[in-house]
């Protein structure tokens, strides 16, 4: 289960069109579904029109996905309560720990919409996790396993223990857990809701090991007992698993996609501003959603600095940022996004030709920039995984230094040969780091970028996937 699926239907003129959805949880998930040799039901919510009348028109069987795909349909009110108002306006914030980035008076759906402190938002959160659960139970059969993807459905695995007691359950979380502190900005019973819900897993999942620590303290300071050196939390319901489950990029996918004359084209196209700089100029490229969690917007603000400090850099450096809109509807991403563009137009004024802004997904101009930055730019404040810098390491062709933040689910990855941000809230931290990496010897460039590739290229979607059945099905034949 994840809060999208793999195909959502759109209704028109001829009549209904399915078409795959974008997306980095999903394609990953997409992936694994079809590599697997069992049975894999697929369920995820919606709210689509087009959705409700496909499902009653059978229209979602036999689509050729490899696996068994089934929206779970709910009103459009109570989807976007769930997902905006609940999910992005209170866990997401909270689980990436963005109070002291976002302003706190804005309200796009009447008083007390946020964070999670109005009834009718954490209502529909939990009215959504539990009719997913419940179409997740009428899928079970002696021997199943059921795997929730995702901060969406946090509380889900505690409704189908209610359902199926003896049922074995996962939650894997995509998302960062920044931890207690950042939890505690929630309503009290908000944090309690989440907790027994995640608890209701027998294995519960994370992208590293910071992460996973991040919620045993949290369980640990709610007053159940925890083994750090194990990975378990014992509490009223039994004991839950807690692991972590790094996430791989697709390298089969990647392969294919710069492999493509589009991304030849862009490729070109990147080069040339290079070297329109000149000899020895260097390309800076950052790639990522409008999402506060990216801190783009500090991002920009460091390069600001590094340009006014280093006059000479605005002749041998081209900054290219490819940007993809995200949750416009939300309030506080809206403001947002308009600092970040205030931001560019500042830098656009200021020094012209050095910064060049996409505003839209081109997924393929994306890998062509990846392939050809010379810095790689990774500075969220919190980010559960951040495939884009596993991405940029493994496509890269000129050994590029990254700039990492080390609250990303990469940097235990990649830490070993990035110049790694300890505080990415930092700007001055920011800026030193910019200089250094631009500034790197080749010969410690393509060291560095070589010890990053190294531990990447034995992983893959499906044995991320097959790591975490696995560990199920271990729980699954103990209890029988």
């Amino acid at each position: 289960m994840s809060d999208r699926g793999p195909v959502t239907f759109r209704a028109t003129p001829s009549g209904l069109v399915a078409e795959r959805r974008t997306g980095s949880v999903t394609a990953l998930l997409d992936r694994s579904a079809r590599a697997l040799d069992d049975d894999v039901c697929w369920l995820a919510p919606s709210a689509g029109e087009a959705d409700g009348a496909a499902v009653r028109d059978g229209r979602f069987a036999g689509l050729g996905l490899g696996y068994e795909f089934r929206p779970v349909l709910f009103r459009a009110a109570e989807y976007r309560r769930y997902y905006e108002d609940a999910g992005v306006r209170g866990l997401w914030y909270a689980l990436h720990d963005l109070w002291a980035d976002l302003p706190r008076d804005l309200d796009a759906g009447g008083a007390g919409s946020g964070p999670l402190g109005d009834g009718a938002a954490l209502r529909a959160y939990q009215q959504v996790n539990r009719g997913v659960a419940a179409a997740a139970a009428t899928y079970c059969r002696p021997g199943t396993v059921v795997c929730f993807h995702d901060y969406q459905f946090a509380t889900a695995p505690a409704f189908l223990r209610s359902l199926r007691p003896a049922q074995t359950v996962g939650l894997f979380v995509h998302a960062a857990f920044a931890g207690p502190s950042s939890l505690a900005e929630l309503a009290g019973a908000a944090r309690g809701l989440l907790l027994r819900g995640m608890l209701g897993a027998d294995v519960l999942g994370f992208q590293c090991g910071r992460w996973a620590e991040s919620f045993l303290r949290f369980a640990g300071e709610a007053g159940h007992e925890v083994d750090a050196a194990a990975g378990t939390v014992r509490h009223a319901g039994g004991r839950t698993l807690v692991r972590r489950y790094p996430a791989p990029p697709d390298q089969e996918y990647l392969s294919g996609v710069v492999g493509t004359a589009e991304a030849e084209r862009w490729s070109d196209a990147f080069r040339r501003l290079r070297e329109g700089a000149g000899g020895g100029a260097r390309l800076l490229v950052r790639v990522d959603r409008l999402d506060p969690a990216k801190n783009v917007l500090r991002g920009f603000e460091a390069f600001a600095r590094l340009l006014g400090e280093r006059p000479e850099l605005r002749h041998s450096v081209r900054f290219v940022c490819c940007l993809t809109p995200s949750r416009p509807a939300v309030p506080e991403y809206a403001w947002y996004a308009a600092r970040v563009r205030e931001a560019v137009a500042a830098i656009q004024r200021d020094h012209p030709g050095v910064l060049t802004v996409y505003w839209d997904e081109d997924r393929v101009r994306a890998m062509a920039a990846l392939r050809e930055y010379d810095v790689l730019l990774v500075n969220s404040v919190h980010d559960g995984m951040n495939l884009v810098a596993q991405e940029g390491v493994l496509v890269n062709r000129r050994e590029g230094a990254v700039v990492l933040s080390a609250r990303t689910g990469s940097a235990e990855r990649l830490g070993v040969g990035a110049v790694v941000l300890d505080d990415p809230r930092d700007v001055r931290e920011t800026v030193v780091a910019l200089g250094q990496a631009l500034a790197m010897p080749p010969a410690e460039r393509a060291a560095r970028a070589h010890r990053m590739r190294e531990p990447l290229l034995t992983t893959s979607p499906e044995s991320w996937l097959r790591a975490q059945l696995a560990d199920l099905a271990e729980v699954r034949d103990r209890r029988s």
